[in-house]
């Protein structure tokens, strides 16, 4: 008789498999961290430039499937809670959703700020729709880089007139 072991379920492994293409994707100076409690920030990447953390920061969501949604033009990322949705609004570093897809060996990225707010706040979830043109392995991450630079200079720029504001009373 064989004794019984764990085991392994297919999400697991093809969650990993997602996160790995993903890491695999980025310029090999950028830092991955893993958040230890998960609420809609899978991975937070520190962005480099020329060996120098600069302070710039994205956060990633990904998502997997075996196979592509089968929506023309669009892949999806369905189910995604609207609580999560609006808790990554509300964060300050640029947000990322990615999709991986393993039949195509591909994922697919949109940035939060070109994901519509949802039409109906009171259901409990929302579908994300990504254009199959926004290939990942297509992505030109100095223009990310560009992006999350400028999007977080204008927020410390922000915090530096609150800073002002606060101390003239």
């Amino acid at each position: 008789m064989v004794s019984p072991y764990p085991r392994r379920h297919p999400f697991h492994a093809l969650a990993d498999e997602s996160e790995i293409f993903f890491i695999q994707s980025l310029p090999h100076d950028w830092v991955v961290n893993k958040p230890q409690h998960d609420y809609g920030q899978d991975l937070r990447i520190e962005l480099a430039e020329g060996g120098q953390l600069m302070g710039c920061e994205l956060v990633v969501q990904v998502k997997a499937s075996e196979r592509p949604s089968g929506i023309a033009n669009y892949e999806t990322i369905g189910g995604l809670k609207i609580s999560t949705y609006n808790y990554l609004k509300g964060i300050l570093p640029v947000v990322m959703f990615v999709k991986y897809v393993q039949t195509e060996r591909e994922a697919y990225w949109i940035l939060l700020r070109d994901v519509p707010a949802p039409d109906d706040e009171s259901r409990d979830t929302m579908t994300v729709r990504i254009p199959r043109v926004n290939r990942l392995s297509e992505l030109a991450w100095d223009k990310v880089a560009a992006f999350v630079r400028k999007v977080t200079e204008c927020k410390l720029k922000s915090a530096g007139r609150l800073t002002v504001y606060l101390a003239s009373g």
